[in-house]
C-alpha cells in the first residue's frame, strides 16, 4: 500500500474536511488509546502512527499475527472477495498506533464506517 491508494487519500481528506475536532480526537483515541496528541508533537509518537489496509475477509482474519501483518503490507490484490467489504468496520491496534482500514470502494462508505466505529464507544479504557 502506498500514499497514492484511494482509501488512504480518502482517509486524510475525510479527516481534514469532514470530521469535527471532536471526531479527530475520537479517532486519535481509537488508534492510540490517548485522546490528546503527544506533548512534543506527533514526531514523538512511539511507535509512529501507521495505516494498514485490511484485505482478508472477516471470517479469515487472524488478528495481528506476524503472518497477517506481512500479508497486509505486501498484498497487492484490491479485494479477494470481489465486492466491497461493507460489513467490516475499521479497527485498530492501539499498542502499535495502527489503524486498519478495509478496502472500501467509495469515500462515503469509508466516512460512514469510520464515524460508526468512533461513536460506538466500544473498546477498553486505561485507568
Amino acid at each position: 500500500m502506498n500514499n497514492n491508494d484511494n482509501v488512504i487519500k480518502w482517509f486524510w481528506d475525510i479527516l481534514e474536511n469532514d470530521f469535527s475536532s471532536e471526531e479527530r480526537s475520537l479517532l486519535l483515541k481509537f488508534c492510540t488509546s490517548c485522546s490528546k496528541p503527544p506533548l512534543l508533537g506527533f514526531s514523538y509518537l512511539e511507535p509512529a502512527f501507521s495505516i494498514r489496509r485490511v484485505e482478508q475477509p472477516d471470517d479469515t482474519d487472524e488478528g495481528d499475527t506476524v503472518g497477517s501483518i506481512v500479508r497486509g503490507f505486501f498484498s497487492l490484490s484490491s479485494n479477494r472477495r470481489g465486492g466491497e467489504s461493507v460489513s467490516r468496520l475499521p479497527t485498530s491496534s492501539t499498542c502499535f498506533n495502527l489503524l486498519k482500514l478495509p478496502h472500501y470502494q467509495r469515500r462515503a462508505t469509508l466516512r460512514d464506517k469510520l464515524r460508526y466505529a468512533l461513536h460506538s464507544n466500544v473498546g477498553f479504557e486505561l485507568s
